[in-house]
C-alpha cells in the first residue's frame, strides 16, 4: 500500500466534500440525508488526487453521552461523521490519511476524545487506527445499516 505522490489532503469547505459524502454514504437517498446540522461549525477534510476528490471526513464538537464505566460522559468531546473514500480507491491508505487529518483537527481544538457511529463493516479500519468499539450494534434510521459506537482518546 503506497499513496500517490500527487495526493493532497487538506481542510476543506463543506461544498467541496459534499458530493463524495453523499455519493458514498447515502446513494439513492435524498440529498438532505447528507446534510449535517453541524456543517457550518465543523472542520471538513478532503483528499484529492489530480484534482479529483477521493476521500472526506467531518469533525465537530458534540458531547459524548457516555456508554460504559471506561467511557463516561464527556461534554467537550468531538464527533467524526461523513468518513468516506471513493469505492474504487478504498484499501490504498487514503482513508487513513483523511482520518489522521480529522483527528488532528479535533486535537488542535482541545478535544479530549472523538466518537462516531461506525458502520459495522468499517470496524476493522477504525481499530487499526486506535478506535475502540463501545456498546452494542444498532441500526441507524437514515441508512438502515448496522453501526457500533466507537471512541478514540486524544490525550493531552
Amino acid at each position: 500500500m503506497s499513496l500517490e505522490v500527487g495526493l493532497v489532503v487538506r481542510r476543506a469547505r463543506v461544498d467541496e466534500i459534499f458530493p463524495l459524502r453523499h455519493a458514498v454514504l447515502r446513494p439513492g437517498r435524498p440529498v438532505t440525508y447528507s446534510v449535517y446540522g453541524e456543517d457550518d461549525r465543523a472542520v471538513h477534510v478532503g483528499a484529492w488526487d489530480d484534482g479529483e476528490l477521493i476521500g472526506c471526513a467531518t469533525v465537530f464538537p458534540d458531547p459524548w453521552a457516555g456508554a460504559s464505566e471506561e467511557w463516561t460522559a464527556e461534554p467537550a468531546a468531538w464527533r467524526l461523521r461523513g468518513m468516506a473514500v471513493d469505492p474504487s480507491r478504498q484499501g490504498q491508505g487514503i482513508g487513513g490519511v483523511v482520518l489522521s487529518e480529522a483527528v488532528a483537527a479535533a486535537r488542535e481544538a482541545g478535544a479530549p476524545m472523538l466518537w462516531a457511529n461506525a458502520r459495522t463493516a468499517a470496524l476493522r479500519f477504525y481499530a487499526r487506527h486506535g478506535w475502540q468499539p463501545v456498546g452494542e450494534e444498532f441500526l441507524t434510521a437514515d441508512t438502515g445499516l448496522p453501526h457500533v459506537a466507537i471512541v478514540l482518546a486524544l490525550g493531552s
